[in-house]
């Protein structure tokens, strides 16, 4: 079914933090500034370094973005560079994490967006940027870019046991249902795919889809 193939995607929405410092960020704060060509390598780096424990079938690497390819799918939807946002070291300049958003209309690998829905079809942060705060300022800049375009929810796809988890549940996102035949296949599929990429002790198999309303501001959700 399509919630299947959503579970398939979801690996691309792998968050993965190390704790190590990360040495070369200055005191400053994180910017957010609109992907660029000149910022693709970086973007490239950012996804290939989060994807680099993660094999597909146990064996088939999917760290193997190339800055040819990354500037292939901006050049079939120009716009989906409005909608990628690089977090920035505002004092050094350096690259710390990316979010690339997706709006009806653009294509994107398996999902198919509905009127009113921002797919948040990938989020990462450098391994060594962990606990500097910038997949929360990555969400927020997310959540206005999506209200912006008249979005009236955010969706996104993560494996369980990623950390990250905790994240989107305080930033807003709660897991959507599943039935059980749908759970089912969805959780072979994904773990024949892309195995167990945060252990074999994590809780959980398999993906989880999630989503957040966009209330209007001022308004409260379910008219509550």
């Amino acid at each position: 079914s399509e919630r299947i193939k959503e579970r398939i995607i979801a690996c691309w929405h792998l968050h993965t933090h190390s704790v190590h410092k990360y040495t070369n960020m200055s005191s400053g704060g994180v910017e957010i500034h609109a992907a660029t060509d000149d910022r693709v390598p970086d973007i490239v780096n950012i996804n290939n370094k989060f994807l680099s424990s993660k094999h597909a079938l146990c064996c088939i690497p999917l760290s193997c973005q190339t800055a040819k390819l990354q500037r292939g799918v901006f050049s079939s939807c120009p716009d989906k560079m409005n909608v990628g946002g690089l977090a920035v070291d505002e004092e050094s300049g350096e690259a710390l994490g990316y979010c690339q958003l997706s709006f009806k209309g653009m294509p994107t690998e398996l999902h198919t967006m509905k009127e009113g829905e921002c797919y948040v079809e990938w989020l990462a942060v450098l391994p060594e940027a962990r606990g500097k705060g910038v997949g929360t300022k990555l969400l927020k800049w997310a959540e206005e870019t999506a209200r912006s375009r008249k979005s009236s929810y955010m969706t996104l796809g993560v494996i369980r046991g990623n950390p990250a988890i905790r994240l989107y549940e305080r930033d807003g996102f709660a897991t959507i249902q599943e039935d059980c035949e749908e759970e089912f296949f969805g959780c072979c599929l994904v773990t024949f795919l892309f195995g167990r990429p945060y252990g074999c002790c994590a809780l959980g198999w398999g993906a989880l889809t999630m989503k957040k309303p966009l209330p209007a501001r001022g308004q409260m959700i379910d008219g509550s």
